[in-house]
């Protein structure tokens, strides 16, 4: 997934404070752990960057795939989709989902190492390392001394990670700020290499041929991300480094492989995934010291993966980086690098996994391409919205299709599920626009919305009138509405004159009846329309500029829930003024704004309910002049409704958030006075931007799941 994605969600974290308030506290009884619960993914297909793809060197049908922000995944023939390996990590682990690196033990199938952690500035945590000693179905965490970038410049750049192929529990790890690290004993500690000297590091690959089984590999290449030169090399399993003489001066290697005594190295003059201008692509003779231009075809842009065919090293896949004008390629040899073709340019394309990407179709971000180790007909090659694979690799005209059943890695940013009307759930997705479903949660809708506007921000229905819709991007004019149940929409005449984006999520909302826009563009003041956006006017009153909410039952009411003062602003006129109530919630840090959010109780006008992060949940049942704390509910990051348990008249709620010491999604069905955990440890899913419950099925509720896309509960 993009890197202004994430940045632009922490920029929702805004700077807030207040003083403590006093509340009404409503006990409650202690929380079953009852209620199993069966997950599944909604399917769009895709949707993210794929950074690297890995198959075991000897055991047939075994491949992973790494993401910058959905985990990882392992490919499960039998079932023929891709299996998620990463979801049992939750809230406080969500940086486990950005993978770096993936590297496996050649001499034990089963043994999996990752290398995660999605950022290295300032306010980031360390990195992490995970030990898999079952494909992936359990792992064993190891504290870094630094931190890991694995959605950062890079990360689209070969295995950083590497096992030593003759003695196995040897394993070295480059990092892209602190250098070259070493581990004896299979990745339980860690040592830095002090006689390595650049900090950022690329690759790490081992030349078996160098040493007799049993006996540590002498030589090890290592690649820095320099334009000097790059690539290293000790002939001593890494006692000493040296700079391997004759390489190419102003670029730096990407990706390498080994077949006999050849380094094949991909080089650019960026790491990629943007940014790379230029490249090549080299052959080294490890033994003569002889380095060969391989003389792939040039364009724009660089080059990044490359794969050897190891039955037959005459076989070679390399992919370019970054040719935006007409698009990455995969070029193929038959002879060893003299001669190449293009596969990509004259290719059969099958969309039919998930139509929406035929839409203006071109590849991009081929940071990495695979040739099966078993089957050279079989090649992979990765994008920033998922998967292609062939299995005429080969062929004059290779047939490619999205090969990507299961792998879910749009980032959505709201979701809705209205309570009639043909679609089911709606999406709003990071890069992708989102989706729009009716009855069918198993495949991928026939498009994204349309037209596409790449990032949409927020989305919401008119809650009596659901043919009516409005959402919000990030290029002007910032928003648009439907008329049509969201299958088609149309952006807005003008943006506010205040506007400079879309807003954060959650920033607009459409009155129940359809006829009145509230929106907040982020650091502006609030604005309405009455006339779909044709026009907009200031809301007044002094109300704070804070996320919009519709009352569902009475079409002239608005809320604003002001998390700087811990106070509820509520319009009665459409949005064009509010005024403030007198009760107070509680405040929240400015770290944990963002975790702080209102939510309308559908059928019930004036019923709120506020979650308030480490402070716990709230409600109210006349706008805010009460305010009620939910005893039992220690933390709340996460709210929505949904249909009633039978014999009741109230929504069922859901949330994510910490009751008894165990963080987790719960349900009640009767007011928050009991709740039921739906999920267990297996199934966390890392960062969640959104809960809501289905108004239609009781019991059912969906996930917005920050890189897995949306993911989809309901009672066993």
């Amino acid at each position: 997934m993009k890197k202004s994605i994430v940045f632009f969600m922490l920029a929702l974290i805004f700077i807030f404070s207040c003083s403590k308030t006093s509340v009404f506290v409503k006990k409650q009884q202690n929380p079953t752990m009852e209620g199993k619960y069966v997950w599944r993914s909604v399917i769009a297909g895709g949707g993210g960057f794929i950074d690297g793809i890995i198959f075991h060197p000897k055991q047939k049908d075994l491949v992973y795939l790494r993401t910058d922000m959905g985990g990882a995944y392992r490919w499960n023939k039998k079932q023929n989709k891709w299996l998620p390996i990463l979801d049992m990590f939750g809230r406080n682990d969500a940086d486990n989902y950005g993978v770096l690196s993936l590297a496996l033990d050649p001499d034990n199938p089963k043994k999996v190492y990752l290398m995660t952690g999605k950022y290295t500035q300032d306010w980031a945590g360390k990195g992490v390392f995970l030990i898999s000693n079952d494909y992936g179905e359990n792992w064993q965490s190891i504290k870094l001394a630094f931190k890991v970038g694995g959605n950062e410049d890079g990360r689209g750049c070969g295995e950083r990670v590497a096992v030593d192929p003759n003695k196995t529990n040897i394993l070295f790890m480059g990092s892209t700020k602190n250098g070259l690290w070493k581990s004896n004993d299979s990745g339980n500690t860690w040592e830095k290499v002090t006689s390595f000297n650049p900090s950022n590091i690329n690759f790490v690959i081992f030349d078996k041929n160098s040493s007799v089984k049993g006996e540590a590999t002498k030589r090890i290449f290592v690649s820095a991300a320099e334009n000097s030169k790059s690539i290293y090399v000790s002939n001593d399993a890494g006692k000493t480094w040296s700079l391997v003489k004759g390489q190419p001066n102003a670029l730096m290697g990407i990706r390498a492989d080994i077949a006999g005594d050849n380094l094949f190295i991909t080089f650019s003059d960026f790491p990629g995934p943007n940014g790379a201008t230029w490249g090549k692509v080299m052959k080294y003779n490890i033994l003569t010291g002889v380095w060969t231009d391989l003389k792939v075809p040039e364009g724009q842009g660089g080059f990044s993966g490359i794969s050897v065919y190891q039955k037959d090293p005459n076989i070679i896949a390399v992919s370019t980086l970054d040719r935006w004008g007409e698009g990455d390629e995969v070029f193929l040899s038959l002879d060893g690098g003299k001669t190449w073709k293009p596969t990509l340019k004259n290719a059969k394309w099958d969309y039919s996994y998930a139509p929406y990407v035929s839409r203006e179709f071109k590849p991009h971000w081929i940071a990495d391409v695979k040739i099966n180790p078993f089957d050279s007909n079989h090649a992979l090659f990765v994008t920033g919205y998922g998967l292609w694979a062939t299995k005429n690799f080969k062929s004059k005209n290779p047939v490619w299709y999205f090969n990507n059943e299961n792998l879910e890695q749009t980032v959505p940013l709201q979701i809705i599920s209205p309570a009639n009307g043909k679609a089911h759930l709606l999406s709003a997705c990071g890069d992708v626009d989102g989706f729009r479903y009716e009855d069918d949660f198993s495949k991928s809708p026939p498009d994204r919305h349309s037209p596409p506007r790449w990032t949409t921000l927020s989305i919401v229905c008119a809650w009596q009138n659901p043919d009516k819709m409005v959402k919000t991007f990030n290029k002007p004019p910032y928003g648009a509405y439907s008329v049509d149940n969201g299958i088609k929409w149309t952006d807005f005449t003008k943006k506010p004159d205040v506007a400079k984006n879309g807003g954060g999520t959650r920033s607009i909302a459409i009155s129940a009846d359809g006829k009145s826009i509230v929106w907040y563009p982020e650091k502006a003041e609030l604005v309405y329309s009455l006339d779909d956006g044709k026009t907009w006017s200031k809301c007044e009153g002094g109300v704070p500029p804070a996320r919009p909410i519709a009352d569902t039952v009475n079409p002239k009411k608005f809320y604003v829930y002001d998390s700087n003062s811990g106070r509820m602003w509520v319009s009665e006129d459409y949005g064009k003024s509010f005024a403030k109530k007198s009760g107070e919630f509680e405040y929240v840090t400015k770290w944990t704004v963002d975790d702080c959010m209102a939510a309308v109780v559908p059928g019930f006008e004036n019923h709120l309910w506020v979650t308030a992060d480490t402070k716990g949940l709230f409600y109210t049942e006349d706008a805010g002049d009460t305010v009620i704390k939910v005893e039992k509910v220690e933390e709340a990051y996460r709210i929505g409704f949904g249909k009633e348990a039978p014999g009741n008249s109230y929504p069922t709620i859901f949330i994510q958030g910490k009751i008894d010491g165990v963080v987790a999604f719960f349900r009640s069905d009767d007011m928050g006075n009991t709740w039921v955990r739906i999920n267990d440890d297996r199934h966390q899913f890392g960062w969640i931007h959104c809960i809501i419950g289905d108004p239609r099925i009781f019991g059912r509720c969906y996930l917005a799941v920050e890189g897995r896309g949306v993911m989809l509960g309901e009672m066993e």
